[in-house]
């Protein structure tokens, strides 16, 4: 009987890959046959702990290195084509821009501020002085004094309950805010604030969708609403009036929360000045400006009363 040789007709090995392909291919019956006539099969890897040991680094190392592998191709993800990350990167970039903008607008009102005052000092004497005194009087310089801060916020989560889900919220109005501004005016209050925004006699208090604006800006909660005068005055003012139920009202019913701070000299920042368009001169000179306690000051003064809560509801 001959000895079986280990050479297919194609000159492979029996147990190489392409070999048996080939035989199972051909005549899958013929696989085995070799199988069993190889009288040089290959040895099998000795089953020792030694060998064991090895396998199982040989598999640790791998794994760590397909890990590495991962987490780098994640982080050079997340760091290129992250929407996220991209997002944010604008937000910052266009707060960027938006702070240069600001600080070039300052700086474009000084010289405008300053060419005014030339121009209006050579055509009269004294006329950018008596200018800055109304916009004193006015909402055109920033004020400081003492005061007291009211502080509005939302309500804190709820627990589950009729007509409500846990941890709804119940938001601040731009309603309750102008109640609130209301009751300070009436109470005396020289000029207001809210979140440093400040109020004038064309302000508005609006809501659009969730966000509460004044005079178009959106205001995120707690809304401090800065309030110049006596502190006592105009707590006790708000607390006695309308306001004050209305305030402690909404407070027990919804849970808004309330605040009051008072301090001896709060600053109320100026309101940008309109750009003026047209002027003509007055009949009359006025011999006196609002500064030395004349009637001159303009009818839209924020401190005047029942006009200015008029305009802020």
């Amino acid at each position: 009987m001959p000895a079986p040789t280990r050479s297919t007709p194609h000159g492979e090995t029996p147990y190489s890959p392409s070999s048996l392909l080939r035989a199972l291919t051909a005549n899958p019956y013929d696989v085995d046959a070799l199988r069993e006539q190889d009288p040089h099969p290959e040895p099998a890897p000795p089953d020792n702990a030694a060998m064991r040991t090895l396998t199982v680094l040989l598999a640790l190392a791998l794994g760590f290195v397909v890990a590495v592998a991962v987490v780098d191709l994640r982080q050079g993800a997340a760091g290129d084509d992250d929407p996220r990350a991209l997002l944010e990167q604008e937000v910052i970039e266009a707060r960027g821009e938006i702070d240069a903008l600001e600080d070039r607008q300052e700086t474009l009102e000084g010289e405008i501020a300053d060419a005014q005052a030339a121009v209006l000092d050579d055509t009269d004497a004294g006329a950018s002085e008596r200018l800055h005194a109304y916009e004193a009087a006015g909402t055109g310089s920033a004020r400081t004094g003492p005061g007291v801060v009211l502080t509005v916020e939302d309500s804190a989560p709820l627990p589950a309950g009729p007509g409500g889900t846990a941890g709804s919220v119940n938001r601040v109005t731009d309603g309750d805010l102008q109640i609130a501004v209301n009751g300070l005016w009436a109470a005396g209050a020289e000029a207001i604030a809210v979140n440093g925004q400040r109020l004038s006699a064309t302000s508005a208090i609006r809501t659009a969708g969730s966000a509460v604006l004044v005079d178009f800006r959106p205001l995120s909660p707690p809304y401090e609403i800065t309030a110049l005068g006596d502190p006592d005055d105009l707590r006790e003012g708000v607390d006695a009036g309308e306001t004050g139920q209305y305030l402690s009202g909404i407070s027990t019913r919804f849970g808004i929360q309330l605040s009051w701070s008072s301090a001896e000299e709060l600053t109320v920042p100026a309101r940008t000045v309109g750009t003026l368009h047209e002027a003509s001169a007055l009949e009359t000179p006025r011999s006196s400006t609002p500064g030395n306690g004349s009637s001159t000051a303009p009818d839209n003064d924020p401190a005047s009363g029942d006009g200015s809560r008029k305009e802020s509801e």
